[in-house]
């Protein structure tokens, strides 16, 4: 009996030895992860520089912008208010608006093939418009969430509010394949609005002043840009999302919800 004691009292001692050794070992491994996330930010986090401020409608709860010879184009959403508008790039002078029905929650805009795309954020639906007319050519089916918008020359690419980026078929909205973004192992979820910028798709992470660049093929996370310096941000809704790319002119510009300037901005890799 005694021995018996001896042996589960050694026992007892060695696991709890070996259970303070690994906490003790996650402490520091926890550490290591923490601080490599830190020292991969300070490496990999760029600012922009502001180039010139163009009035904004501070009325307009932005959901997608896009730029394209000259001519801002915008959807706005929030039940009962969304809408599609273009306005002049330079002076920020309203050339068209038209009002989605009060069901309609519009989210994401892209323009491919000459046409315009606009996502609803529940309904499940993507309106397709003529660019200069604003009238609908068709609407297309989706299943899900719909959130940010963007383009290459073959794809549209959504995100949901997760960490995935679909390729879809412009022509039926089928999925041609998905991306997953991580950044140090860890789901980058709150993906939003898009923008194709070169071969990367620059997405904004939602509530945040950061914006992260993706490589499209790979899905790998290839850097951050923090916009707080910019940002107008007072309350929970007037955030960061609004990324216009002019290709023609390599020229980046940015706004938020309810904000009062686009900034055209400059982004010097560090």
């Amino acid at each position: 009996m005694t021995s018996t004691c001896k042996f589960l009292s050694a026992l007892f001692f060695f696991t709890r030895l070996l259970s303070i050794i690994k906490s003790r070992v996650y402490i520091v491994s926890l550490f290591v992860f923490f601080l490599n996330v830190f020292h991969s930010y300070a490496q990999e986090t760029v600012i922009p520089e502001i180039i010139r401020k163009i009035p904004h409608d501070s009325k307009a709860f932005t959901q997608g912008l896009i730029v394209d010879e000259g001519i801002f184009y915008e959807s706005t959403g929030l039940y009962g208010n969304s809408s599609l508008r273009k306005y002049n790039k330079h002076s920020e002078k309203l050339i068209k608006k038209i009002s989605l029905e009060d069901k309609f929650f519009a989210e994401g805009l892209t323009l491919f093939n000459g046409r315009l795309y606009q996502l609803t954020w529940k309904s499940g639906v993507m309106f397709i418009y003529d660019k200069t007319t604003f009238e609908i050519i068709e609407s297309l089916s989706y299943n899900g969430e719909g959130w940010g918008l963007t383009s290459n020359n073959k794809y549209l690419v959504m995100s949901d509010g997760s960490n995935i980026l679909k390729f879809r078929d412009p022509s039926t909205l089928r999925v041609i394949r998905s991306i997953a973004i991580t950044y140090n192992g860890l789901p980058v979820n709150n993906l939003n609005e898009l923008e194709f910028v070169g071969n990367e798709i620059w997405a904004n992470i939602w509530k945040s002043d950061l914006v992260a660049c993706i490589d499209s093929t790979t899905g790998e996370l290839v850097r951050w840009i923090d916009f707080s310096s910019i940002s107008e941000r007072n309350g929970a809704e007037d955030v960061l999302n609004g990324i216009a790319y002019d290709k023609v002119e390599d020229r980046i510009f940015v706004t938020g919800k309810f904000w009062n300037s686009i900034y055209e901005v400059s982004i010097q890799e560090q």
